[in-house]
């Protein structure tokens, strides 16, 4: 069906205001932490795919975060941002529209990424012992986070009809997208490493092992995205509706 005049206005303006807020994002709020950087621009491209849509919500974050990093000294960096960005606003928007239209609890997907975060919690605890031999260093900061992601997602599975449908959508839809990320993220690290000289299984666990920030602002962007979107959902929704 084609969109109204209207529609189309509120589209620019919505990918507008999430594009500013990422860029802001990633200019004010963001923690170095060490070698990572915590920021939570990725959090505003899932809230803006679960508000208006994946498509918009990705190309804010394609705008807004990609030229961030043409202006500050990342362009090298800028193509990989633009794609993932999108990618992350396509798949967490079509991935909760599709269970919100179904209209069915997502119990088991909820179960699964819960197992999904323990196993993270579970890779980080031994890779934290192998590298320290206590539990110290950068990963043990990410056991308890992922714990807390796994603990939730397997409570909000075993809450059907206790729970909201559209909140436990959201849940597996900001959830994909990170996923989508931390791949991507991934498999750019590797290429970079190959084409510097690395063999092939070097530079994959190294690319591996160096998604520390990309895990926390995935862990991030899944909790805080969720939360503001249950508190923002339905003022959007009467804005779409008019």
């Amino acid at each position: 069906m084609k969109k109204s005049t209207h529609a189309r206005l509120l589209d620019i303006t919505f990918i507008a205001l999430f594009a500013a807020l990422c860029y802001i994002a990633l200019t004010v709020l963001f923690f170095p932490f060490g070698p990572m950087y915590i920021h939570f621009g990725n959090l505003i491209v899932v809230l803006a795919a679960l508000l208006v849509g994946g498509w918009q919500g990705g190309l804010a974050g394609s705008i807004g975060m990609g030229f961030f990093d043409l202006f500050n000294g990342h362009a090298d960096s800028a193509p990989k941002t633009f794609l993932l960005k999108l990618l992350i606003g396509l798949t967490a928007g079509l991935v909760y529209q599709f269970l919100k239209k179904r209209k069915q609890y997502p119990s088991v997907l909820l179960l699964l990424t819960g197992i999904a975060s323990f196993a993270v919690t579970a890779a980080l605890l031994v890779h934290t012992f192998e590298q320290n031999h206590t539990y110290t260093g950068k990963s043990a900061y990410l056991v308890p986070l992922f714990a807390g992601i796994g603990l939730l997602c397997v409570i909000f599975s075993l809450l059907k009809n206790r729970f909201p449908q559209k909140t436990a959508a959201a849940i597996v839809g900001a959830t994909c997208g990170m996923v989508v990320n931390l791949v991507g993220e991934t498999a750019w690290k590797f290429v970079v490493y190959v084409l510097a000289g690395s063999g092939a299984p070097a530079a994959f666990m190294a690319a591996v092992l160096g998604q520390g920030s990309t895990l926390i602002n995935a862990g991030i962007a899944i909790v805080g995205g969720v939360a503001l979107f249950t508190v923002l959902e339905k003022p959007f929704a009467r804005i779409l509706e008019k």
